[in-house]
């Protein structure tokens, strides 16, 4: 699954479980502490979509630890594809789960400075 990734890469999985949980702890152990971020998208999209679709949650993590594309990119191409309450949910699943990741990228900058 990781074959071509540099260590300079990013890592972003659907989980509940830290990296060592997933037993990738001795994997990642030579990456940047701040690419390697997990996000609950299934659970977000539960709670806030009714249904087990994590693509738009990851989306949103994407967004935070990238900065290719912004949350209101994102939010506004949710707003193109869905309407009302399905909308909403996916807005809010995507802005939920962006907000995780901001939070876990300042955790480990703190902890590094």
């Amino acid at each position: 699954m990781f074959s071509g990734l540099k260590k300079g890469g990013f890592i972003l999985i659907n989980t509940t479980r830290t990296y060592d949980q997933l037993g990738l702890g001795e994997f990642v152990k030579d990456f940047k502490p701040e690419r390697l971020l997990t996000v609950p998208a299934t659970e977000l999209a539960m709670k806030h979509v009714h249904r087990a679709v994590p693509n738009v949650p990851l989306l949103g993590a994407f967004a935070a630890l990238s900065g290719l594309i912004t949350l209101e990119d994102v939010q506004a191409a949710i707003q193109q594809k869905f309407q009302g309450p399905v909308a909403q949910g996916n807005i809010a699943a995507a802005r939920e789960a962006y907000h995780i990741v901001m939070e876990q990228q300042k955790q480990v900058e703190a902890q590094h400075a």
